[in-house]
């Protein structure tokens, strides 16, 4: 079987809204699915909830309706524990603002999501040896972040969300803090670690260089979602 042939995720008629004084549709009631392996850049206008979308995606948004099929299975229905134990097992996240935690080394934060998961003391070591030495950050392992530059950081971020060998990566706004050398750096690596480990990749973003390093685009638009 081809790897992008089996649909992992199956958006159906997902809607999302923010209550307040006024309420605020963020996911305008949108379809699509993506398959094994994909490599996906999810466009719109500020505002269309492309972020509120992988937030939901990544089980820590619950939809105001629709559903959200991951492996054919429902995780807007899932419960606290499970999906706990989804965004453990199946979702790594990377973060505009790189999300790693200050206070532990570059290799304290990588090996953190798999000693969550319980792996074992060797997994976690071989694990995390071959991640630093493919997004080449070995000489930063004992460093805390804050010593390291932009680029670095999201090196960092995209070994962290490799950690547990997620079903999918969500990159939100993944270049955001970088110039444009380092954006087509981090586009390339995690461009190269979806086809490495075989993983769905999702990515929000401004930047037009994003589908040079995508399989295809979804337009969100208040109308309806264009796969391109």
């Amino acid at each position: 079987m081809n790897k992008k042939e089996k649909t992992i995720i199956h958006i159906i008629d997902l809607l999302h809204v923010y209550k307040g004084k006024v309420e605020t549709i963020a996911i305008p009631g949108i379809n699509f699915s993506i398959k094994k392996g994909e490599k996906v850049v999810i466009r719109g206008k500020s505002g269309i909830g492309k972020t509120t979308l992988l937030h939901c995606i990544a089980g820590v948004l619950k939809p105001t309706a629709g559903k959200i099929l991951v492996e054919g299975r429902n995780i807007v229905d899932f419960n606290e524990d499970q999906l706990a134990d989804y965004r453990r097992d199946k979702v790594g996240l990377v973060y505009q603002s790189y999300n790693l935690a200050p206070f532990l080394t570059v290799k304290e934060n990588i090996e953190f999501p798999m000693t969550i998961a319980k792996l074992p003391v060797d997994v976690i070591e071989r694990r995390t040896n071959d991640l630093v030495e493919m997004l080449e950050i070995e000489r930063y392992l004992h460093q805390k972040p804050s010593f390291l530059s932009g680029g670095e950081q999201q090196r960092v971020a995209i070994a962290v969300a490799l950690a547990n060998k997620p079903l999918v990566i969500l990159a939100d706004e993944p270049t955001g803090n970088l110039d444009t050398e380092n954006s087509e750096i981090v586009y390339e690596l995690l461009s190269q670690m979806s086809d490495l480990y075989n993983t769905t990749l999702l990515i929000v973003s401004h930047d037009h260089n994003a589908s040079n390093y995508t399989d295809r685009e979804i337009v969100l638009s208040r109308l309806k979602s264009l796969a391109l």
